[in-house]
């Protein structure tokens, strides 16, 4: 691997992230480089027009070059169309948020949504991305993947709460789960006090070429207990 040009994608990544311009100690920080460093790359990046500093603070923020390409490549998700009609069908069912989302190297990457009704939600963004070992709509997809993709996902088990797993034998007892009961189900393992589920829709298709979709429920523990 391109050690320069994989820290430069983290640093776009970081900054496509934020919800604001961010100052150069931050991105360095952030992105686990000295500012020197940081201060090269992000330079970089505005010359090819990918970040710009903010007039008013001299900080620095993504462009919407960057979003330019993220639309070209979702664009060809002709999937929003045809799940369009069972996200509506689901929201009215469940009465919850329903994201459609799909499986990407280990994570479920959100595509499309409907919000609750509800006056307290489950906030998501449409290209949020989120492990999916401990997400009910990533536990759906992957539990009907191939061997090895599924030993790539085990490999860094992260606890993002108390309640999350944290070992790989606890993932394939979690996903063997899945597919004994026909539908994914986490309480609290990604967001505390968040619980989703999601009903599985096994693939015969398994090409690993081709990325698993999902679409799913999700609000606060105390609706989603029954």
């Amino acid at each position: 691997m391109e050690k320069t040009v994989a820290k430069a994608f983290r640093v776009l990544e970081s900054l496509a992230r934020s919800d604001g311009p961010r100052a150069l100690g931050d991105v360095a920080s952030d992105c686990d480089l000295t500012k020197s460093n940081a201060h090269r790359l992000l330079q970089t990046l505005t010359e090819l027009r990918y970040v710009r500093q903010a007039p008013e603070s001299r900080n620095y923020e993504a462009t919407l070059r960057v979003w330019e390409l993220g639309t070209g490549v979702f664009s060809r998700f002709d999937i929003r169309t045809a799940a369009a009609p069972y996200l509506r069908a689901l929201q009215e069912e469940s009465g919850e948020s329903v994201h459609l989302s799909i499986f990407d190297n280990g994570d479920a990457v959100y595509i499309d949504k409907l919000d609750s009704q509800q006056a307290v939600g489950a906030y998501i963004r449409v290209g949020d991305r989120v492990p999916a070992y401990c997400t009910a709509t990533g536990r759906a997809m992957l539990a009907f993947l191939d061997e090895r993709t599924i030993a790539e996902a085990g490999r860094n088990l992260q606890r993002h709460t108390d309640l999350t797993i944290s070992r790989p034998e606890e993932l394939i007892a979690a996903l063997n789960d899945v597919r004994q009961r026909g539908f994914a189900l986490t309480r609290g393992e990604w967001r505390q006090g968040r619980r989703g589920c999601r009903r599985t829709h096994p693939q015969p298709d398994r090409n690993r070429d081709r990325w698993s979709r999902s679409g799913w429920a999700r609000g606060p523990h105390d609706r989603r207990a029954g």
